[in-house]
């Protein structure tokens, strides 16, 4: 794997890739390494895939974009499907950037990205921004924080989120506090708000195994728990108060899942299909040079 940084501290290490800004490893120091967060998956020596990471960046918006095709600003934009053959664009465009070095010490590493729109016709995201994160070791803890400037001279719509991926071992169990789910259809486009049915009462700490969802909650109070009963080992993961909603993906047959922090709903630039305004949706629309910016925490409860 190219481009590759380490942090750490006497109890943990994590590893950085600059293709896409993402955590490729995160583990604590017991008698072994023990990984809190999936190790990087290389398939492909000669290609590196974000999506086989530990964790990346959804930056500027999260989830998915309906045909990639949205207005803003009484404008109409049309943006590259950039997933295989999904029919949407997907999770923003960091992750498929290549991020630079702004500082590192031992158990901390700075990351960013300038970002230029290209023309109105490359299927780009057509906003320039400039976005920074900082990873932090501390103990056994790990903090991320993102933070997204708008470099353009006119306002642009900004959401945020990250896109962790955990060890599905076995028995484990997810812990949060989010009462209503997003129902969707094939393609994994919200089309109703729902209460929890029990399958999916996250409230009641279930098995991840029996998940089996694709789905975005909220109100999210941004606290949730990891549990790993066979190491006994619990990971709290908390988030900003404007990452309020969370989406878990537990795919059935695979031996991870993801719990993503997010601040606003999948589709979010298609407010109307949902008959929200889009501050309703949970975008942010920044002016020009203002700043928009959320966290994510890794607490680990582990005799070391």
């Amino acid at each position: 794997m190219t481009l590759d940084f380490t942090i750490k501290t006497e109890t943990a290490v994590a590893s950085f890739s600059l293709n896409g800004g993402c955590i490729t490893s995160y583990a604590i120091k017991k008698e072994r390494a023990y990984d809190i967060l999936r190790p990087y998956q290389q398939e492909n020596a000669a290609t590196f895939s974000p999506l086989n990471s530990a964790s990346f960046p959804l930056i500027p918006y999260s989830n998915r974009i309906k045909h990639g095709k949205f207005t803003f600003d009484s404008q109409s934009y049309q943006l590259a499907l950039n997933f295989a053959d999904h029919p949407h664009s997907i999770h923003g465009i960091s992750w498929q950037k290549l991020w630079q070095v702004k500082e590192q010490n031992e158990s901390q590493i700075v990351l960013e990205l300038n970002y230029a729109a290209k023309n109105s016709k490359s299927g780009d995201w057509p906003f320039d921004f400039h976005a920074i994160q900082t990873f932090s070791l501390r103990g056994t803890d790990l903090t991320q924080e993102i933070s997204v400037t708008n470099t353009s001279n006119r306002p642009t719509p900004i959401g945020l989120g990250m896109h962790p991926y955990f060890p599905k071992r076995k028995n484990t169990r997810l812990k949060a506090n989010v009462p209503n789910v997003w129902m969707t259809e094939p393609t994994c486009l919200p089309t109703k708000l729902v209460k929890c049915p029990e399958h999916w009462d996250l409230r009641e700490s279930l098995l991840v195994e029996a998940l089996e969802c694709d789905n975005q909650f909220e109100p999210w109070d941004g606290k949730a728990q990891i549990y790993w009963p066979e190491d006994n080992i619990k990971v709290d993961l908390s988030a900003s108060t404007n990452l309020n909603r969370l989406i878990v993906y537990a795919p059935k047959d695979e031996d991870y899942f993801c719990v993503e922090p997010t601040s606003h709903i999948t589709d979010a630039l298609n407010p109307e299909s949902k008959g929200m305004s889009l501050e309703e949706t949970g975008i942010h629309v920044l002016a020009p040079q203002e700043t928009y910016q959320g966290w994510m925490k890794f607490k680990v409860n582990a005799e070391i």
